[in-house]
Order: structure tokens, then sequence, then C-alpha cells
């Protein structure tokens, strides 16, 4: 049996009994931080975080401004009304996509966009780094069963359906296409009501008919539709007869999901215990461990994580497992219990990109080839899409993960300021020896002393032995040498004051 319900803001979110559910999705939007735990046979292979000032704009809609074009590259820059221009390449325009196959082989961008001109566009993938969010003027609105594309001119049907369901719905959507329209049926409608999914339809036509009116009347550069509010995100995108159970822990939530109880095989329920809701359901333990590069596995063996700005690497250790049968057979149940987790670590990580894997060395072809196939199956169960292109003649696994959001650890980590991304530091002899070179360069000076703030251990460095290299300096130098500790972590050195001998030890009494 099947059921529509409006719910608040959600458009056509329906339910359905068919199908075997396996997820249960934790919600703790009771705070400022929002944040949605999607559980899996008790283990979270999802975790999506938003904070208030890092919203997610992929998906929103924007009224923008065409501030550059740029023929050499095809592309221009969008002024949306955030931080940094959005870029937009030429084969993103709607003007471009709608124009005669002749005209596509023979017109640069200008002819289809130019500099001061207001479009509308959608946001494809955030900003990382210094670059913009990237920009598409072909709209996506979408649903629970349907992405609705009013220039996308073409049929495109989840391949996760069987056959047949594809069939049928490729059939369905062209007898009711008009002009340039185009869908994208979600693995959601397999076995669903015609009726229900026409009716979603219906109900997105109407809505960036909507958005198209208020375009004409609202400033530039300004938003017209936020796609980054995390429930609706979550309901949208997870299959209804995936789920099983909903816990939330905020009152208003809850009663914009009330409707949901009505469903025989799926449990909505209020969480109000003093607890937070992600520590009383051990989802916190798992958020931890997803900020930390190695990950152990259940047989003793490792993972270990490494991010770089290019690309994610990956590397497999067999640690405290040595096996009970034959090293390839050690070797082989390792890298079998490594595939499936790293698949599961990219899910929960949320890393897109390009990824390498270091799998421990096998010779059999027919080993690698089982590693493959579990590598495979894991991908399948990603809502993201991910493709991989088999071993390297080095032994390494490529793979591809198609990156829309900042992962976990890019929305709430920040570049280490000591090290500076590194995550190494010069060692306490490093520095003492270039701030012995800087010293020598005052060799000349006609003050008498030097205040010197220092890293703890480079300090000490220097008074060591009795002030052994302190004394030894001194008589070189012909000046007086200070060195007191530095009390800010990212300095190594630096030079405080210089002066006379007697000023400089007044200083130092009342700074003691």
């Amino acid at each position: 049996m099947t059921k529509v319900f409006f719910i608040g803001k959600f458009d056509a979110i329906r339910f359905t009994k068919v199908g075997q559910k396996m997820k249960k999705l934790i919600m703790n939007v009771a705070t400022n931080e929002k944040r949605i735990a999607v559980l899996e046979k008790g283990k979270v292979t999802e975790l999506k975080i938003q904070q208030p000032n890092q919203i997610d704009i992929t998906g929103n809609i924007y009224k923008g401004r065409v501030i550059n074009v740029l023929p050499g590259m095809q592309a221009a820059f969008v002024d949306i009304g955030v931080a940094k221009n959005g870029f937009i390449h030429r084969d993103q325009l709607k003007s471009y996509q709608l124009c005669s196959d002749e005209d596509k082989k023979t017109k640069t961008i200008s002819h289809f966009v130019h500099q001061g001109e207001e479009i509308l566009v959608q946001v494809v993938k955030e900003g990382v780094g210094g670059k913009g969010p990237k920009l598409t003027g072909m709209i996506e609105i979408p649903g629970q069963f349907v992405i609705y594309l009013p220039y996308g001119d073409y049929i495109a049907v989840s391949r996760k359906m069987q056959s047949t369901e594809q069939e049928k719905w490729r059939t369905f959507l062209s007898n009711i296409k008009q002009n340039h329209e185009g869908f994208i049926i979600r693995t959601a409608s397999e076995r669903e009501n015609e009726d229900v999914v026409l009716r979603e339809i219906d109900i997105l036509r109407k809505k960036y008919n909507h958005l198209v009116k208020r375009a004409h009347s609202q400033k530039t550069p300004s938003i017209f539709f936020e796609a980054n509010d995390i429930v609706e995100r979550m309901i949208n995108e997870i299959p209804s007869h995936d789920l099983t159970e909903i816990v939330v822990d905020d009152l208003e939530t809850y009663k914009t999901l009330t409707p949901l109880k009505e469903i025989g095989q799926l449990t909505l329920s209020l969480y109000s215990g003093k607890e937070n809701i992600f520590t009383y359901e051990l989802v916190d333990k798992e958020l931890e461990k997803a900020l930390k590069k190695i990950v152990w596995l259940d047989n003793g063996a490792y993972i270990i994580i490494e991010r770089t700005e290019a690309m994610t690497i990956i590397d497999v250790n067999t640690g405290k497992y040595k096996g009970k049968a034959s090293y390839r057979e050690t070797v082989l149940k390792t890298n079998e219990l490594a595939a499936i987790e790293i698949l599961r670590q990219l899910r929960l990580r949320d890393i897109g990109g390009m990824v390498l894997i270091d799998f421990i060395e096998m010779p059999n072809e027919k080993d690698k080839q089982r590693i493959l196939s579990v590598l495979n199956q894991q991908a399948k169960l990603d809502r993201v899409r991910i493709m991989i292109f088999g071993f390297t003649q080095l032994g390494i696994v490529e793979l591809t993960r198609k990156k829309v959001r900042q992962s976990i650890d890019e929305t709430l980590m920040e570049q280490c300021q000591t090290c500076l991304g590194t995550g190494v530091v010069k060692t306490a002899e490093t520095i003492a020896f270039q701030l012995e070179r800087e010293l020598w360069e005052l060799r000349s000076m006609t003050e008498e002393a030097v205040w010197i703030e220092a890293r703890k251990d480079v300090k000490e460095l220097y008074y060591a032995d009795s002030s052994f290299h302190i004394k030894r300096l001194e008589e070189v130098l012909q000046f007086s040498i200070f060195i007191t500790e530095c009390e800010e972590k990212n300095i190594d050195y630096r030079v405080k004051q210089i002066g006379s001998r007697n000023e400089l030890e007044s200083k130092l009494q009342s700074f003691r």
C-alpha cells in the first residue's frame, strides 16, 4: 500500500511498505550544529554535519550576475552573493544547451553569455580552498522519486533498478515529457505507483515555474532556493523502503515527521534523554574515529588514511594479525576486510575525488580479482557514484568517488598553525642552529644585549650544561644573550628586544 504525505516543507514525501528496510537515522538537530547519522545493521555508515558558519550551498539556486567571461577557458565567473564568485563552463549554460548543433560547434562562450548578464544558476559543487563554487545553468529540482530538469532534454533511470523497471519508467516519462524537460528517476521509484510519481513531477514543475517568476522581481545577486536543510536532504536521498527507524531529539522536527508514524514498518521516536543522542547511540565514538588516520580492523590489522589536496592515499597493514593458515590466505583475508572497511570509511568521512589504495601485495591474479569484486559490491551500497579502475602495475588500486560536499575532517577541523598541515615540525636542534645563525648576523651591532623568546625545548638546549652554549656565543659575539620561553605555541623563536644590558635585565626581572 502506498501513502503520500505533505510534511511541512517536504513536497510529496512518501513511505512505502514494499521492500526490506535496513537503515536507521539518528538525528541530533536540537542544537545549532545539526548532525545526522545513518546506521546499517548497527554500524555507522554515514555522518552528515551542518554548522551555522559552514552551510552547505550545494544544490542552492541563485540569481547571479556574470562578472567576467573568459573565451580562452570557455568559462565565466558569476557573482552569486557568496564569498567567492562561482565558475560556470560554457557547456553548462542554458543558452548553449538550447542552441543548434551548428552553433555549439562554431560559437565561443561570448555568443551565449556576456558580462553583466543576470542568469539563474545552481551550485553543483562547493568551493574548495581558493576556488569558488562550480555552477550550472541546467537547473535540477530534487524530489523523493524524481529529479526534475526543466531543460535537461533527456531521461535517466537509476542503474540500481531491475531492467524491466528501468524500461517501464523510460516509457512512462517519455509519454509525459514536455518540450525540453528532462527527468532522473530515483531508485525510490522502483515498484512505485505511476500516479504518485506523476503527482510529484507536477509539484516540481510548479516549483520551478514559481522560481522563474520570482527571478524577474528579485534583486541580483540573491538566493532563490535552498537545498541545504539537512533533514529534508536525508529524507529525499535515502529510498524510503531502506528505512526502518528514525530517532530525533528535537520536538519541532519530530512534529514535522509525525505522519511517518502511520507506516507500520517504520518507527519514529522522540529522544528526550539528558545525554546527547549521539553519545547515547555511541555515534560520537565513530565520529572521533572518523577524524583519525589509523582505523583498526576486527582481526587486528589496520588501514592508514592520508589526505592530500589532490587525492586520498590509503595503506593496508597486517598489524597484529598473523593468521592461522598460509601467508596467502592471511593476506587475502586482511585485504578483504580492508576493502570493506575502506569503502565504509569513504562514505562515513564523505571523502571524494581520487583515491589510491595500497593493499598488501598479492602476486596471484585471482586474489586481486577477488578484492576488486569486494570493492565493487561495497560501492553499490554508496549513494555517491564510485568508479573503480583496478590495479596499476605497481599494485595500487585506483578509484574515484564523486566529490559534492566537504568531507567530515574539512568541516570539523582546520590546519594546524604550528605545522601548517605538514604533520611535522622542526626539531629543537634545527631551530637552535637557525637562531644561532641569526645571532651571528648581529655580531657587529653596538647594542649590549639581545632578548630572545623561543620554544621551551629550544631554550632548554641553550641553557643545558650550565648555560655552556649561551656563554660560548656571548664570548664570541661580544654581547649578552637572554632567552625566555615563548607562550605562543606557533612561534619557534623571535627577537623580543635589543638594547642595553641594564635595560633588558630590568625588564626581565618584571617579566619573571
